[in-house]
């Protein structure tokens, strides 16, 4: 089990994803999931299964109120419903004590301008910084 360090602020969130492991053969069926917690540099998931380290995903993640900052040219309303789509590294693995796993999934390749609007996104819900 990898212990990763997290080098990106993260917001807690309970929010939708699907997944799906990035592979030549025909895949599984997606798993539907939600996540912990999001940053700019990856997520944590909740998994009915572990992946092996490594292993690249494909994420389709709802990140509720991150349209406001994404570059768009359609509807303003359609923007928050339009998930962040992004491949991602398995990095953690960690077996729950209720069954299933939580899985660290680090973006590998995210389109520049939703990681953009990601970043934008963070920094405005971060709780403030204790001094």
């Amino acid at each position: 089990m990898s212990q990763e360090r997290r080098h990106y602020q993260r917001i807690p969130m309970e929010a939708a994803l699907s997944f799906q492991e990035l592979s030549f053969h025909k895949g599984e069926t997606p798993a539907v999931s939600s996540y912990r917690d999001v940053s700019i540099g990856g997520l944590l998931v909740d998994s009915p299964r572990a992946y092996p380290l490594g292993t690249l995903l494909k994420l389709e993640i709802r990140v509720p109120g991150w349209g406001r900052f994404q570059n768009h040219f359609g509807p303003a309303q359609e923007a928050d419903v339009r998930p962040l789509v992004a491949l991602g590294t398995v990095v953690r693995v960690e077996q729950l004590d209720e069954g299933g796993y939580e899985l660290g999934v680090k973006f590998q390749n995210v389109y520049p301008d939703d990681l953009e609007a990601l970043m934008k996104f963070v920094a405005a819900s971060a709780p403030p910084s204790p001094l």
